[in-house]
């Protein structure tokens, strides 16, 4: 493997839940009664697709811009008195495949400025860690479309075959299949193993510690693993 490309996320970023009640208070600020029981398993995809997930088609064309931009302040909001936890083992696994000469590449349904927020809030200087930052910013659709995945692979220049994408949820796993790119998953983001198993993760590992420690076989894969 020449290539590895990383959601954020969930997967490198402790955010999740702090999606989750963005969307929820979004939602009622805008007069819907949705659960954040409801969101939950939508979080991964990006806005575009999250909301007329939940609310429809009719939802989304009368409410879908309004919505976004809810979620957007909430989440900004949220990001300003707290600071989001870096995972465990992130900016080591990232210098570690810098000193490998592995490629690597951010590939988020989180739009360049909420990927600003995060980084504001956590201190991780994402851009610098990378090869590419690819966001929601630069493609036409989100996860679990495969433009993010499509579009971090050709920065990478790695090729399919030569290529991982690390990430937390099914929708990771179902832009990295359309996008014939190999799908490894993390447990860090709150997805059940199964699910993860069930979108085509090769091996699921606990966080980015966890990749870390098992680099050289997720870099190297034996035969047997190859077949």
């Amino acid at each position: 493997m020449t290539a590895v490309i990383f959601d954020l996320d969930g997967t490198l970023v402790d955010t999740n839940c702090f999606h989750v009640e963005a969307w929820h208070e979004a939602f009622r600020q805008l007069g819907h009664d949705v659960s954040r029981g409801r969101i939950v398993p939508e979080i991964g995809k990006g806005g575009d697709k999250l909301v007329p997930s939940v609310l429809g088609e009719a939802g989304e064309a009368r409410d879908g811009e309004a919505l976004r931009q809810a979620h957007k302040t909430h989440f900004t909001a949220m990001a300003r008195r707290t600071t989001f936890r870096v995972f465990p083992g992130t900016e080591a696994l990232l210098a570690e495949l810098r000193r490998r000469a592995v490629k690597t590449a951010v590939a988020t349904s989180s739009a360049k400025d909420h990927v600003d927020v995060i980084e504001a809030s956590c201190k991780l200087q994402i851009d610098r860690l990378v090869t590419y930052l690819v966001t929601a910013s630069d493609v036409a659709e989100s996860k679990p479309a495969p433009d993010l995945v499509q579009t971090a692979a050709a920065r990478l220049a790695g090729g399919p075959r030569h290529t991982l994408m690390v990430g937390d949820t099914p929708y990771d796993g179902e832009a990295c299949r359309r996008a014939g790119v190999g799908f490894l998953g993390v447990l860090c983001g709150g997805v059940p193993s199964a699910k993860l198993r069930d979108a085509g993760a090769r091996a699921i590992y606990i966080d980015p510690a966890d990749l870390l420690r098992h680099l050289d076989s997720i870099l190297r894969p034996s035969i047997s693993q190859r077949e």
